[in-house]
């Protein structure tokens, strides 16, 4: 039975990869842009103050199917399904600062953002055992995978990354388009000895970024954020986490002056694989499309505004599937 333990936790060792980026962490605030992807900014500063919640219960693989791997037993290599749970609720600070100073005929401006995580993961792990296999033969797998699963599991709160972006904005009355480039620093609490960890890893992101929108006089409003995120090597663990785009978007109607309604949504298309220790050679690229409705009211003098939302994911490769909401408040603070 030694021999035999031995042999399926090696086996299930490198379970980690099986999530796209590495542990199937993205540096990225999905859905988190609204309706001001289609509103001015004036000169000034502004204070944002968000809380995520987001909510996974299936895994998805490189297939789209549930999650799963093989292990080499004594028994012949067999099918071990991964299914679990994630809650991660997200606490963000933002602040933005448009300064008076044109680069080519657009406002320069700066923005911080730090987000608060806590999160839990509850991963379950299950076989495929051959017929006939013995009662107690199968109940010791079984008791070795609740092992494996709960060293995958726990839970963690702290300080996440924090997000510096320098970005142009050109705003004309029907349109608008901003240039920028944001850079992630490692400053989340991080382990790589730990399963949950509210920072990504000991690595830098550097991402270019996007934004366009424009508006019509029947009130309808396009906006779309798009960043291509590029990944340093993870001091900790060796490995290099893929590129890949992340994009929001959000299709709005403006039904008066205080009030929008519509749909907003989010992609992440990974573009090259990870690579490093224990990470698998092809197929762990994270793919993930969302969709869902949104709520937005603006106070009558412009100070502040809040909006509601909820995104569903769907189309999902190589990472948790769940759902995305959002409460939000946006202060003009001059």
């Amino acid at each position: 039975m030694k021999k035999y333990t031995l042999a399926l936790l090696a086996a299930l060792a490198p379970l980690g990869s099986a999530l796209a980026t590495e542990n199937g962490q993205l540096r990225a605030l999905l859905g988190a842009p609204s309706y001001e992807l289609a509103s001015p900014q004036f000169p000034g500063w502004y204070g944002q103050l968000w809380l995520q919640h987001y909510s996974a219960k299936r895994l998805k693989g490189d297939d789209g199917q549930a999650l799963q791997t093989q292990a080499a037993t004594p028994l012949g290599t067999l099918p071990v399904q991964i299914q679990g749970e994630i809650e991660a609720d997200v606490f963000v600070a933002r602040g933005t600062w448009v300064t008076e100073k044109l680069v080519a005929d657009g406002r320069l401006g700066f923005s911080a953002t730090l987000p608060l995580v806590r999160q839990r993961n509850d991963v379950r792990l299950s076989a495929t055992l051959p017929a006939g296999t013995p009662a107690g033969a199968a109940a010791a797998v079984q008791a070795l995978l609740d092992q494996q699963g709960a060293q995958r599991s726990g839970s963690k709160s702290g300080q996440g990354d924090l997000d510096l972006a320098g970005f142009v904005d050109w705003q004309q009355d029907d349109s608008r388009l901003v240039l920028g480039l944001s850079v992630v620093a490692p400053t989340g609490a991080y382990d790589a000895e730990q399963p949950v960890n509210p920072g990504a890893g000991k690595f830098w992101t550097v991402r270019p970024l996007v934004l366009a929108s424009k508006v019509w006089e029947n009130g309808v409003e396009l906006g779309l954020r798009a960043t291509y995120s590029i990944n340093t090597r993870n001091t900790a663990t060796d490995v290099r986490s893929g590129q890949y785009l992340h994009a929001d978007y959000a299709a709005m109607y403006r039904v008066n002056d205080a009030w929008r309604v519509g749909l907003q949504g989010y992609l992440v298309e990974q573009t090259t694989n990870d690579n490093g220790p224990g990470v698998a050679a092809h197929g762990n690229k994270a793919r993930v499309r969302a969709l869902g409705p949104m709520l937005a009211f603006v106070s009558e003098d412009g100070v502040w505004s809040a909006d509601v939302k909820v995104v569903k994911e769907f189309a999902v490769r190589n990472r948790p599937q769940g759902t995305t909401t959002w409460v939000r408040l946006n202060l003009r603070l001059d």
